[in-house]
Parts: structure tokens; sequence; C-alpha cells
């Protein structure tokens, strides 16, 4: 296991990319240990890919893609606008809401990132925001991305999990907390926009005003709807809900706003193809990871080596998201689940976790990884964005740090809260 750890990380250290570094770590450490055939490697790799529920991840992807190019974007950003526009630090509360808007039709924290701070970072700026609080509000509020459902971090959790979660009640178990994480952060924002004066807006709340805009948002909010009424009715599996994301985006982008066109369509199949690679890759090398630890009876070392140090679970709880957010200044999200979801889920139920409620937990705290450098890859694209850099914005990141870190503790203490919806449709007993 150390000859493991030595190796990932040195292969990390220069610069190799994450999958490939997986890749290399097995191989090396199969020739050194003889403990098994390299001819299992392809093996291996196929069985880490050949799932049914997996092609769940780019479909997912795509309809994202495909909603975001359809025109439906804008719209939800006007209503969020209508819902919170007025209140001081305006679009910085609206950056905040349009991405948990957005969040229940992409899934993925970056796109979230990428979307959303296009459209908002320039009028923040112009308006008279900092270039840094522009860039921090707009990277910290698409953590909510992976965790309000659709999710395709869920879906890797749940599939790394082997088995003892279901999608639909990871899917369930995150509404609360994402509403939750995001009015902690218009909170913050509030109290920040007040302490720098940031500007107000002059237009005043208007009830027929957010109605009028809600019903240009229908098309966008009707995603995530179609999604979760679908999987909970039993209409279709989470698979089959990303076909149906995919099918009803085409239909609205070509029917109804008329933005998609065959240029715009191929675009989105090859940017849904090319983030889908790297995460199958991932996904193949870590399969032979994951079966040298099984080997090596990892999670049964561990949960003894474990409840050595502790027997109580939310001790166990907070040491895990502890040893995840340090991970995660090192590793972006897809690869820490994909590694250590396999070595940790076993773990939890032996301490009498709810499996959803670790799931849950686990997937929120990989996700700080987007704003945590040297990674940072949500904090890399909202600087590029804002034309600012990451050191620059260093210092502002740290209140909306210890905000999420805060409301993940408050989650890991008071489970009931964030299971009641799962437990409501049967997914938690």
């Amino acid at each position: 296991m150390i000859l493991l750890a030595i190796c990932f990380a040195l292969t990390v250290l220069l610069g190799v990319p994450v999958a490939f570094c997986l890749g290399i770590t097995s191989v090396v450490f199969i020739l050194v240990t003889h403990k098994a055939s390299l001819m299992t490697i392809p093996t291996l790799m196929f069985g880490g890919i050949d799932s049914f529920p997996l092609m769940a991840i780019p479909l997912f992807i795509m309809a994202g893609f495909l909603v975001q190019k359809s025109g439906v974007l804008p719209k939800l950003v006007e209503f969020a606008d209508a819902l919170v526009g007025h209140l001081p630090g305006g679009l910085a509360h609206v950056n905040i809401v349009a991405s948990m808007f957005f969040a229940g039709v992409s899934g993925v924290a970056l796109a979230d990132t990428a979307a959303i701070g296009s459209m908002l970072i320039p009028p923040m700026i112009k308006e008279g925001y900092d270039r840094k609080f522009s860039a921090v509000v707009t990277a910290a509020s698409s953590i909510v991305g992976p965790i309000i459902p659709p999710s395709v971090a869920m879906i890797i959790y749940a599939y790394s999990a082997g088995g003892t979660v279901s999608v639909a009640g990871l899917f369930l178990s995150g509404v609360i907390p994402g509403i939750i994480l995001g009015l902690g952060m218009m909170g913050l924002t509030y109290i920040l926009s007040i302490r720098r004066s940031y500007p107000l807006s002059e237009e005043k709340f208007s009830f027929l005003n957010a109605l009028k805009k809600a019903k240009g948002a229908v098309l966008g909010l009707m995603v995530p709807l179609i999604i979760l009424g679908g999987i909970l009715s039993g209409m279709f599996t989470p698979t089959e809900a990303g076909g149906v994301a995919v099918a009803y985006a085409l239909i609205t982008g070509i029917l109804i706003t008329r933005k998609l066109t065959l240029k715009k369509i191929a675009s989105c199949f090859l940017e849904a193809s090319k983030t889908s690679a790297i995460v199958f890759m991932m996904l193949a090398t870590a399969k032979i990871i994951a079966w040298l630890l099984t080997i090596y009876q990892v999670p049964a070392k561990l949960t003894a080596m474990l409840m050595m140090i502790t027997t109580n679970p939310q001790i166990f709880l907070i040491m895990a998201m502890c040893i995840l957010l340090l991970i995660g200044f090192v590793l972006e999200a897809v690869a820490t689940m994909i590694m250590l979801v396999p070595c940790f889920a076993p773990v939890a139920i032996a301490y009498g976790i709810e499996p959803h409620h670790f799931g849950l937990l686990f997937v929120m705290t990989v996700q700080i990884a987007l704003i945590t450098p040297p990674v940072a890859l949500g904090l890399f694209v909202a600087c590029r964005l804002a034309k600012t850099t990451i050191e620059e914005v260093f210092a502002d990141i740290w209140p909306f740090l210890f905000l999420i870190f805060g409301i993940m503790i408050l989650i890991a203490l008071c489970p009931n809260v964030t299971m009641w919806l799962p437990r409501l449709f049967g997914y938690v007993p």
C-alpha cells in the first residue's frame, strides 16, 4: 500500500493526468509484487466502464450542454434577477440563485461555473463589484451543481459504492442541503455586500414581474422536474432519465426556442464526448486500483484501524471529511471519489452510518476541491473569466470555505434533516 501511495504521489507531482497516474501505479504495483498478471488489466479496465447506469453520465452532461445552447439559461438568470436582484449585492445573489437553478439542469460544477460566470461576471465588474469577489462567488456557488439533482458526481458515487446506495436516493438527499448551502452563501454575500458598499439595484421587488419571468424560465425548470418525477414515479431509470433529458433539450432547442442548429448540436456532442471520456478513463484505471485494494482487504483493515481510534460515528464522519478536504488540495473530485469511495463506504457502514447520508457528505466534501488551491479547477475558470489570478482572490475565498464546511458539519451531525426526503419516498428506512 505504501508502494501504491508513493507511485501515485510521484506521478501526480510530475504533472501526469490523474487517469494515467492510476494506470501507471497499478502496473508498477503488479510488476513489483507479482500478485497478478498484466493480462488482467484490460479485463478490469473494461469491467470498470461496462455498466448500464454509467451511461447516465454522458447523457446528463450532453443534456446540460444542449440546454445551455438552447437559450434557456438567460431566462433562468432573468428569473433569478426578478427574485433576488433587489437585495444589497443584487447581481451576486442572482449569481448564486442562477447556479442553483442551473444545477438542476447540468449536474456538473465546472459547466455551471463557465456558463453562469460568462453571463454574470462581466456585468458584475461593470457595475462596480471587485473582480476577485465576482470570481469567488461564481466558483463557490457552482459547488451546489453536483449537490442539487441531477448530479453526475452522485451517479459516480453510487457506482463506486458497489450498489449500497441508489441514485434516486442520493438525488433526493441532495435537495435540502443544496438549498441550505445556497441560502447560506446568500446570507454571507448580503453581509459582505453591505460592508463593502456593493451596488444596490434601484428596482424594487415585484411579484408580477417575478411571475412573468417565471413563465420564461419554465423550460429550464422543467428539466429537474421531468428527471426526478420520472425516476420517483418508476417511469424510467436514472440512465433512461438522462436520455429523456437529452430528448427534451433537443426538442426545446430545435422546435421551441429555435436556437439549436446542427453546428451547435455537433459542438455539444463533441464537448460532452471529451468530458465523458475523461471520467470514463478514470473509471477504467481506478477499477484496477479498487481490485488491488480489495485483494489486500484494505477496507477491512482501515475499518479496524479507525475503530481503534474512535467508535463514535460522528467523530468518524468529521475525520473522514477532514481527510477528504486535505486530499482535495491536490486531487479533483472525480478522481478522489473513484479511488476512495470503495475504501470509505464499507467503513461508514461498519460505523452504522446510513449509506445515503455518508454518500451525500462525501460528494459535498470532495466538491470543495473546486475552490481550494492549488487544484481549484472552478476557481481557475472563474478567475479567467474575471481576468484576475488565484493569488488575488485567495483572501476572499476563506469566508466561503468556512461557511461551506460549517454547513457540512451541521449536516453530518443532523442526518434527519437531509434524510427526510429520501425517507419520505422509501429510499431510506
